[in-house]
């Protein structure tokens, strides 16, 4: 289970600062290619192919390239709510009709005639064995490409507005709903998650898994942090690093760092935090973001993040680990892990070092001077701290281990 840690205001602020230096924004609008400024979702394929579902059909980006299908192509509706790539590479778009599939050649559609739970699709999700499950308003469909099984209330879900879909390695569902909090099926039971159980409220509106097997569950009051036994672990608010609570995805990329899109309608304020390895780094339309209402984020094979919003779509590259990271700064502590002392080598110039505990809690703070340079640690207590370390207007960040 990972570290989770919470990091006092300035520190807060001086890393998220570090954090953002090495991000690049890519905007695309309708003057790129996109038939409609209003973007509800984006799915990456097996290709590294990007979808949109817009306002007004869905848009295809391969590489430089934009293709453009609406009904006239053979979709359902032209306003598309969600969309997914199954692990056969097809592609799906949710609508308020029905669904459309995509197979590389033609669109094939479904509705509730055909075996939906109902036809005002809300959420759709491929799983590793190429079925799919769609989310509806009125309940939860499995499609294995043969047969249609649906699921409800009924069946012990939390409720029937489905708002999202996750799949961890398992192979448990994890079915987020509106009011109902967020349900784990098994393939044999349903056990539902409230606010009994720590959530932060019972309208889920993301689930993304980790690593570790981790659950961020976020809603419109932040995050609930669920573990791999399915324990509660963390609720995460502004507090602890979000841009604001009003959460609407979250997406983890290939290095676990997590990437979560927020919108606040009463604001009408947004943007995307992302979580590295306890540092927390804000982006809104100030760093680049297209625009401020986000939808949803998601990660492409190259750990370039997308981002669908109200008027436009945001591609986030980041070149480095998110923040500038000890080595580029050409210094080095050894030995790490560490009892009694350590030994800052590389310094070339003045640095003023600090080290902070689990709480954000400055430990140690010490200048140093060029070359190699010796800091006494035997106060600290055995644990894992952070160190940061500033030199001019630069800031570097690494870990410490103390035995």
């Amino acid at each position: 289970m990972k570290t989770f840690i919470r990091l006092t205001g300035l520190i807060l602020l001086l890393i998220s600062w570090a954090g953002v230096r090495a991000q690049t924004f890519t905007n695309y609008t309708t003057g790129n290619g996109l038939p409609s400024n209003s973007v509800s979702g984006v799915a990456v394929d097996g290709s590294n192919v990007k979808w949109f579902a817009t306002l007004s059909g869905v848009a295809k980006l391969e590489d430089s390239t934009w293709t453009v299908y609406t009904t006239a192509d053979g979709l359902i509706d032209n306003s598309i709510n969600c969309i997914a790539a199954d692990a056969n590479n097809h592609i799906w778009a949710g609508t308020d009709v029905g669904v459309s599939m995509f197979d590389g050649a033609q669109w094939v559609s479904y509705t509730s005639a055909d075996g939906l739970v109902n036809d005002m699709i809300s959420y759709i999700a491929d799983d590793p064995d190429g079925s799919v499950w769609i989310g509806t308003v009125a309940g939860l469909s499995h499609f294995d490409g043969t047969t249609w099984t649906n699921y409800t209330s009924s069946n012990g879900l939390g409720a029937d507005y489905i708002s999202y879909i996750a799949i961890d390695d398992n192979g448990d569902k994890w079915i987020g709903t509106w009011l109902g909090g967020v349900s784990k099926y098994d393939g044999t039971t349903v056990t539902t998650f409230t606010t009994a159980d720590s959530l932060l409220d019972n309208s889920v509106i993301a689930v993304a898994i980790d690593e570790q097997g981790n659950k961020w569950i976020g809603t419109y009051y932040g995050i609930t942090i669920l573990d791999s036994l399915d324990r509660f672990v963390q609720n995460i608010t502004t507090e602890d690093g979000l841009y604001n609570i009003f959460v609407r995805d979250i997406a983890i990329d290939a290095k676990g760092i997590v990437w979560i899109g927020m919108y606040d309608d009463y604001t009408q304020d947004g943007g995307v935090s992302r979580y590295n390895q306890s540092i927390w780094s804000s982006y809104t339309v100030s760093a680049g973001l297209v625009n401020a209402l986000v939808r949803r984020v998601a990660v492409d094979k190259e750990n370039a993040v997308w981002v669908a919003t109200g008027n436009g779509v945001s591609k986030i590259t980041i070149d480095d680990s998110g923040i500038q990271n000890i080595r580029e700064s050409g210094m080095t502590i050894s030995p790490n892990p560490a009892d009694g002392s350590i030994r800052i080598s590389g310094v070339t110039r003045d640095v003023t070092m600090k080290i902070t505990d689990l709480t954000g809690k400055i430990v140690l703070m010490q200048s140093l001077g060029t070359g190699a340079v010796q800091a006494d640690i035997s106060r600290l207590a055995p644990g894992l701290y952070l160190v940061q370390f500033y030199r001019g207007t630069d800031v570097f960040v690494t870990k410490l281990i103390v035995r």
